[in-house]
């Protein structure tokens, strides 16, 4: 599998119906790390990962790490190509990588995001899925919330994120 660098071109933060193939990526990227990383679990999150619900065509995935140091393994995953970009979510306590990989003739960017078993990325991130796959109103109000957030700004992923943020908090509210 080649990385190639994260596309920041507006056409991969378009809004798309979702697509049977963002499981097939997770899947070789899935075999490809942990083929490579010892110690490192791949769980496929984020809209990518829910049937029937449109979101941009990248990969959002946790990497469970059972090192203690989350930036040493972030410097594994640059070894295999990914790589760092200057945004809000790399932190020493949450590292990122990202890179973009081509499947079938279309380039798909994939966030990576560091972290430890059941740490706030593993445990949010898995309960907001499993709301979301069971409550088709939720995913249509999310979609919703990401139609506009991109009407605003298609190309500033904090300003998208940020517009976010409220129906975020209400799907997470659903799971208490």
């Amino acid at each position: 599998m080649i990385i190639a660098p994260f596309d920041e071109g507006l056409e991969q933060r378009r809004i798309l119906p979702y697509s049977p193939v963002y499981r097939d990526i997770f899947l070789l990227l899935q075999a490809y790390v942990e083929s490579l990383l010892e110690g490192i679990e791949l769980i496929h999150i984020g809209s990518t990962a829910i049937a029937d619900l449109r979101g941009k065509p990248m990969l959002d995935v946790a990497a469970i790490a059972t090192r203690t140091d989350l930036r040493a393994e972030q410097r594994e995953f640059e070894r295999l190509g990914f790589h760092r970009r200057d945004v809000w979510v790399d932190r020493d306590d949450k590292p990122y990588v990202c890179g973009s990989v081509v499947h079938e003739g279309r380039a798909y960017n994939v966030n990576i995001h560091i972290c430890h078993r059941d740490d706030p990325v593993h445990k949010d991130s898995l309960a907001f899925m499993r709301i979301l796959e069971r409550r088709p109103d939720l995913r249509r109000r999310y979609e919703a919330a990401k139609d506009l957030a991109h009407a605003i700004d298609p190309a500033n992923p904090e300003i998208y994120n940020r517009e976010k943020e409220a129906i975020i908090k209400e799907i997470h509210a659903c799971e208490r």
